[in-house]
Formats: structure tokens, sequence, C-alpha cells
């Protein structure tokens, strides 16, 4: 009921839109350049030409991947994330997007003693290229960036509406013009999208834009089960989506983050699972920080704002803002963003990289 509920919005608001502006797109502008370890997959085409744009992103998380320890195997604690931005034009037609999925484990013995490394660095499976080592499976020797490289190019020119009732077949695409591009199971690249649409904030892009999602991933406060406490396996997740235009500037932006967190005891058995694992901007008043803050604002109140004050700025000028023990020194920020923004900064630096 939700995804036709959003289906009949999205589709009415594109009615709307397409009777009241005229179209910017361009004949054959509907194939989407890619990440810099995807050179190659897919043609590169032109930056869009657009006006009022909205980007926006999407996360689903799972820890159904998650199982206890046994005295045969380790303990395994599984967060799978499926990650959408997307860009649309005035028309209601999709500019760009980007599909992106993470899947980050933490094993643990039966002893609840965590025998993963914390300090290695986590990576999307698109941002592993062909250090994921699909193509050898794959029925189409495709790896999975070079499958995601299609989908954004499908994705280019059609509304979310559309994109959101294309043809499944188990999961993945049926339609003639992707079963030789696309293999994957792709269901939650469609429940994902619809929060990026609902949530896309707007922005002005007078000339060509290019839009990038980053991803940057902590494992540090995890820790080993004893007698006296739980073990944990806590992925902390932090979210960018940059929309730049032909300057190299910021005309729309979006942070965010997640929390998840596998609990185990000192046996290896896992605790029971939390049945969602929302993001701080979807958790809104009930991540409970209003209370903690020192200016009585929420997390994503700060983060709308900081989102906000990088507008017309470039990607340089953003990470390079000062900062006093991670948080925003500046006069223009110190009033409204009081949170340590430095994994925000960092997810902001690998977005501006990733867009296309």
């Amino acid at each position: 009921m939700r995804r036709y509920m959003v289906f009949v919005l999205l589709t009415a608001g594109a009615l709307g839109m397409f009777s009241a502006c005229r179209d910017n797109r361009r004949a054959g502008d509907v194939v989407l350049a890619t990440p810099t370890q995807r050179a190659g997959t897919v043609a590169e085409a032109p930056l869009h030409e657009g006006g009022q744009i909205r980007t926006g992103l999407g996360v689903i998380t799972s820890l159904a991947g998650s199982r206890s320890a046994t005295a045969g195997s380790d303990g395994l604690a599984q967060v799978d994330s499926t990650l959408v931005a997307v860009t649309i034009d005035e028309n209601g037609v999709i500019t760009r997007a980007g599909f992106d999925a993470a899947q980050t484990r933490i094993g643990f013995d039966a002893r609840g003693q965590i025998t993963s490394d914390l300090s290695a660095p986590i990576m999307t499976k698109s941002e592993l290229g062909d250090a994921y080592n699909m193509r050898r499976v794959s029925g189409i020797g495709r790896e999975y960036h070079e499958q995601m490289a299609a989908l954004e190019s499908w994705a280019r020119g059609r509304t979310p509406a559309q994109f959101l009732s294309m043809a499944l077949n188990n999961g993945r695409p049926a339609a003639a013009d992707l079963t030789a591009s696309v293999t994957v199971n792709i269901s939650g690249f469609l429940a994902a999208m619809e929060p990026a649409v609902a949530n896309a904030r707007l922005g002005n892009a007078a000339g060509e834009h290019r839009t990038g999602l980053g991803v940057v991933t902590d494992l540090g406060a995890s820790r080993s089960a004893t007698s006296e406490q739980l073990g944990r396996a806590r992925v902390t997740s932090h979210y960018a989506v940059l929309t730049l235009d032909q300057n190299n500037r910021i005309v729309a932006a979006w942070i965010d983050s997640s929390q998840s967190e596998v609990e185990f005891d000192s046996a290896g058995n896992l605790r029971a699972l939390p049945e969602a694992s929302p993001t701080r901007y979807e958790l809104g008043d009930r991540y409970g920080m209003r209370q903690a803050s020192p200016i009585g604002r929420e997390w994503n109140e700060q983060m709308r704002d900081f989102a906000q004050w990088m507008i017309g700025r470039t990607p340089a000028e953003v990470v390079g803002m000062g900062l006093n023990n991670g948080r925003p020194s500046g006069a223009d920020l110190t009033a409204s963003v009081t949170v340590n923004i430095v994994s925000a900064l960092a997810a902001v630096a690998r977005a501006a990289e990733n867009a296309r």
C-alpha cells in the first residue's frame, strides 16, 4: 500500500510539473556517467542542463543476516544497507541517480570476543570494484559496480514513478532493456527510492549539474562481551549527497547518519535484533539530542542547517572549513551546529569525488 501511494503521488506530481514547466532534457541525454572505478562500463553522457532540482537520499538497513556463534563457527553481526541518491528536475524526471550497497560484517566467537579487525577500512560494494568479485559468478560476466552503472543509466530520463513500477522477476529486472546488464536483486533499491524522493531537498542548478554519493563507516565503538556486560557490534555510517553545478559549487546537499547495533553475550549468543535501523534524520526527535544539546536543537535540525550552509560553496571550501574539536568554529554555524562533523566532512569529500 505504501509503495502504491508513493507511486500515485509521484505520478500526480510529475504530471502537474509537466503542465507548468518546459522540458529541459536534451535529445539522447539519458546515460549516467559513472564513478572513477566504473570507467569504461557505460558511455559517458553530457551533464544535464536544468533549472530547479531536488536532491534526496534513501537508506534501508537490515540486520537479518546476523547469527549467533556456535562451537564450530563464529557468530556474525551483519549490517546490510541499500543506498539511493537521486536528483529530480522541475519536470519530475530523474537527471542523476546513484545506487550502492554496503555490507558490513563483524565476527565474534563463542566466548563473545570480537574476531574482526575493527580498524580495517569499510568500503561499499561499488567502491570495491573488481575486488567485490562478482564477475566470476555473474551470469552476464559483469561486476556489481558495472550493474549499478547500468541501472543508473536506465533510471535517468524516467520519473520516480516509472522507476518504482518497473517489472521484476524474483526481485531482478524483467525489462528486456535491463536483463542483459542487471541481474542482481534490486528490490531494495525500489524501497530506498521512496524515501530518497520523499525527502528530496530543493536546489537550483541553472546549468549543468552532477550528483555524488559518499559513505564513511566506523566500527570503533564495538566491544567484546564480558561476564559483566554484553558485547556489541556497532556500525556507524555517515552519508552525504551533493549536487554540483558547472562551476563545482554545491546547489543541493543532504547529510545523514545511521548507527546500527547488534548485541551478544559472553557465550556468543545474539540478543534480539532490532526490527528496524532508521537513520538519525529519520529518527528526528526520537534521537533524543535536544535535551543534551547546548543550543536545544536535534541532530536532524543541525544537519539540515549544515547542508543549507553548504549551498553556494565548493566541496573544497566545505571540507576545509574551520573546526574546533571537530565542531564548526565559524560564527555563521556555531549557533546552529554543535555536533562533531568530522565524519560528515569525510563523506562530503567522497560524494564530491564520486559526483558524475
